[in-house]
């Protein structure tokens, strides 16, 4: 598999998604089988479990990617104290459940804003909408 392109100079913002925590790797391995630029949390290749919100955020900006999650309150809480971060979308629980029926809706929302080319920019949040 290649590369994802790069951002042009004058694009701002995200250019792929970092899945938080309670997303499973095999949700992001969908989401690339669609040709979009995903990596997970526990993908043993990121190394990122057991890490803290703020260094999930930090690894995050650092590769260019939003931040999906259900994690509101931490992550509102480091987007008000002005962390910088690519981007993040917060997820509800309640719309989104992680049944097998609501991650399937996890996957097709996050295809439609991927496709849509409609990531937060860096530092923007915003909430994942169903497709």
């Amino acid at each position: 598999m290649g590369s994802p392109a790069r951002p042009s100079p004058e694009q701002e913002g995200p250019i792929g998604i970092l899945l938080d925590e309670m997303y499973p790797p095999v949700l992001a391995q969908q989401l690339r089988e669609r040709g979009h630029d995903v990596v997970a949390v526990l993908d043993i290749e990121v190394g990122l479990g057991a890490k803290s919100d703020e260094e999930v955020l930090a690894w995050a900006a650092r590769s260019e990617r939003c931040l999906v999650t259900e994690n509101v309150a931490d992550f509102a809480r480091l987007a008000a104290l002005g962390v910088e971060h690519a981007g993040i979308i917060f997820v509800s629980a309640q719309r989104f459940p992680r049944t097998s029926r609501g991650l399937g809706r996890v996957i097709e929302a996050i295809d439609a804003v991927m496709a849509d080319k409609r990531l937060p920019p860096s530092g923007g949040v915003t909430w994942l909408a169903a497709g």
